[in-house]
Formats: structure tokens, C-alpha cells, sequence
């Protein structure tokens, strides 16, 4: 769905994928993160030529409120965001990021089953 509105609009794709850090984190561990996040969108592209550019977001914030601030810092247009089912159990334990980013994003969200 991305590469098709970026298409469409002319625009690069901004894929960002984030890290709760609770304590110091090792650089090597870092860079495992992003080159595993870059070797992913470049498998699912598949020699597309659709510009992107990858975002590993690592802080102490929730994983919504990493998501939220990178849209407002970076002028994002639009959120497309995966969703899955889960438990009423599951959601009162672990909220819902998904549902975090909808109700506070600065910009429309797309969620994607």
C-alpha cells in the first residue's frame, strides 16, 4: 500500500520501526537492529525503485509515543500502520500501539491487516 501511494504522490516512503530501551544498549546491537530492519524492507522491495528511507527510533518512550514524535519531528503526511487481533486480555496487559498512534498521530493513519 505504501509503494502505491508513494507512487501515486511522488513521495519517499519514511518505514520506521522502534526499540524500548530500559537500559544502556550495546552500539553493536544497534547496528544489528538496523541492518536487520534494512535487509527486511529491501526483501519485501525486491528491487523496487521506490525511494525510501529507514528509521530505527531507540528510547525510553512507548513504542506509539516513538511513532507519533517521529511523524510530528519529520512532517509525515500519512501513517500506514499493521494491525493484528489480539485478546481483550492482551490489550488491557499491553495496550495497543496501533490504537495509540490513531488516536494521537498529527496526520491520517492507514491500518493494514
Amino acid at each position: 500500500m505504501a509503494r502505491g501511494h508513494a507512487k501515486e504522490l511522488g513521495a519517499k516512503i519514511e518505514i520506521a520501526t522502534s526499540i524500548v530501551r530500559i537500559e544502556p544498549m550495546k552500539y553493536c546491537d544497534i547496528q544489528n537492529a538496523e541492518q536487520e530492519l534494512e535487509w527486511g524492507v529491501k526483501e519485501v522491495f525486491n528491487g523496487d525503485e521506490t525511494p525510501y528511507e529507514t528509521h530505527l527510533l531507540v528510547n525510553t518512550m512507548s513504542i506509539g509515543d516513538q511513532l507519533v514524535e517521529f511523524a510530528e519531528t519529520h512532517d509525515i503526511d500519512e501513517i500506514i500502520i499493521g494491525v493484528r487481533k489480539r485478546s481483550n486480555v492482551d490489550k488491557m496487559l499491553f495496550g495497543s500501539t496501533a490504537q495509540h498512534v490513531i488516536l494521537n498521530a498529527p496526520c491520517p493513519v492507514v491500518t493494514v491487516n
